[in-house]
Order: structure tokens, then C-alpha cells, then sequence
């Protein structure tokens, strides 16, 4: 008799880390033509760059907690325990021979941060820094062009006027 076989472990594109030299490369960086393709290099960027702007955030988080060393501390085992209980583990997490639900193991973790941040006192901390990460990332999200920017776009080859023969006319 034969055992079903397992359904393929997949990773989203969206869900893995882009490499940083990617992420900052300054030939990358130009200026939008307008409010709408702004908008648009926001969500494409967001899209592709979610995980490294998270991280970008929980970085600035940390250096914020530089001048309380004990929280600062604390932070980073909890921040160990959700990189190893959620994100590096294929497996499900597995306790006296019970198999524990991943949603129990992220509830535990999220009260755990939630009880961290009541019992240290870095509430006006998170915060500033939540907003320091908001206008990075968003100062990024404008300013990368991203890849596909041309034929994605919602104006598509009308803003391509850069290779135009035609020079500055665009085609109607």
C-alpha cells in the first residue's frame, strides 16, 4: 500500500528576503515623472520589497533600544524565538509528541511581544521608530524605479521617451 505523497513545499516570491545589494543600488533611484507613477513604484516596491523593508524596520527598533540594554536584549531573543518558531521552520513545531498549530505558536509569540513591550516601556520607542521605517520606506517606495516599471505601467510606452527614436515625442 502507498503512502500519498506529499504536496510540494512552495515559497512565495513575496515572502523571501531580496538581496540588499538590489535593495540599495543607487542606479536604481531616479525621480517620478508624476503623482500616479509614485503611487505606482509605492506598491510595485512594497510588493517586491516587503520582507527587507520589515527588517529595515525591526533594525531601526533595535538601535532605538540601544540606551536600555536589558530590553534591548530581551527584544532580540524574542526576535530570535519568531525567526526560528515561524519563519525557519518547515516542519510543524512538535512538543511531547503533540504537533502545536502554527497559529498558536504566533499567538503565543504576538501576547509575548505585546507583554515585552507593556513590561519595558518602549511603547513612544516603537512608535517613533515604526515612523522612522514609515517615511524610509516610503522615501524608497517613490524614489526606486522599479524593473518592470515600463511595461507595467499604466501609461506603459508613454513614458518610455528616453529610447524613443522619435526623441521627446511620445507615441499617442
Amino acid at each position: 500500500m502507498s503512502t500519498p505523497a506529499e504536496p510540494p513545499v512552495t515559497t512565495t516570491s513575496s515572502s523571501m528576503l531580496r538581496p540588499w545589494p538590489q535593495f540599495l543600488d543607487l542606479s536604481a533611484l531616479s525621480i517620478p515623472v508624476s503623482l500616479s507613477e509614485s503611487t505606482y513604484r509605492v506598491t510595485q516596491n512594497l510588493r517586491y520589497f516587503l520582507p527587507n523593508y520589515v527588517v529595515l524596520t525591526l533594525i531601526i527598533f533595535l538601535l532605538t533600544l540601544l540606551t536600555r540594554p536589558l530590553s534591548l536584549l530581551f527584544f532580540l531573543c524574542l526576535f530570535a524565538a519568531w525567526v526560528y518558531l515561524v519563519l525557519a521552520r518547515d516542519d510543524p513545531l512538535t512538543f511531547l509528541d503533540y504537533d502545536i498549530d502554527q497559529r498558536y505558536v504566533i499567538g503565543f509569540l504576538a501576547v509575548a511581544t505585546l507583554g515585552a513591550l507593556f513590561w519595558s516601556h518602549v511603547w513612544m520607542k516603537l512608535f517613533v521608530s515604526l515612523l522612522i521605517g514609515a517615511v524610509l520606506v516610503l522615501v524608497h517606495g517613490v524614489l526606486r524605479a522599479p524593473e518592470d516599471s515600463i511595461e507595467d505601467s499604466p501609461y506603459g510606452s508613454l513614458l518610455n521617451v528616453v529610447d524613443s527614436p522619435r526623441g521627446g515625442y511620445a507615441s499617442v
